[in-house]
């Protein structure tokens, strides 16, 4: 009895131990980016952004064009919900050194972790001084499992401000887009139970 008891635990456990880190890597939800809005200093940089959203897929792609070298990078980012038609609540306003994040491993893991998903798409910078050259980004798709999966259906902006020494702005973006749940599983279920 007992050796039943131990096998049939021990087929529980590989069951589960296969099955829970499938049902933790599918989202039900996407991320649709609808819009951007930027502007750079054209002494600084130059920069292209082309947005494509084809069957609810957004990817963005974007060529950036470094004049000179640039030391002490500040970076901004603004994430906030939409609660009325064009007001968004603020969640995250947090302002970084950027060598410092590309430095130190544990730095920001939020932030740490969007960036090195951003450079499996393209060849962004990747050290201190950012050096003068040209750099580019290329149908970059928001990895879903990056988020919390617990994210509501809604609109939402991100902003980003680079600045350097003396607040010398180089870049300015703000990312408008929703998060949704049309084609999750909670829809799926409900189709599927009646």
């Amino acid at each position: 009895m007992r050796e039943v008891f131990t096998r049939s635990c021990c087929a529980l456990g590989i069951v589960l131990a296969v099955l829970i880190p499938m049902t933790g890597a599918w989202r039900s939800f996407k991320v649709i980016l609808t819009d951007i809005d930027f502007e750079a200093n054209d002494k600084i940089v130059n920069l292209t952004v082309d947005l494509q959203n084809d069957a609810g897929d957004s990817k963005l792609s974007v060529d950036i064009k470094v004049f000179e070298d640039i030391e002490d990078v500040q970076l901004t980012v603004d994430v906030g919900l939409e609660t009325d038609k064009g007001n968004y609540s603020t969640l995250i306003n947090r302002t970084l050194n950027f060598c410092k994040l590309l430095k130190l491993r544990n730095s920001d893991p939020l932030l740490r972790g969007i960036y090195e998903d951003l450079l499996k798409h393209g060849n962004l910078f990747k050290e201190c001084p950012i050096r003068r050259g040209t750099f580019s980004l290329s149908h970059y798709k928001v990895d879903e499992e990056l988020l919390p999966s617990f994210l509501p259906e809604a609109k939402f902006r991100f902003g980003l401000l680079i600045t350097r020494s003396k607040n010398e702005r180089i870049l300015r973006a703000v990312v408008y887009g929703r998060i949704d749940k049309s084609k999750g599983f909670d829809n799926l279920k409900r189709f599927s139970m009646g």
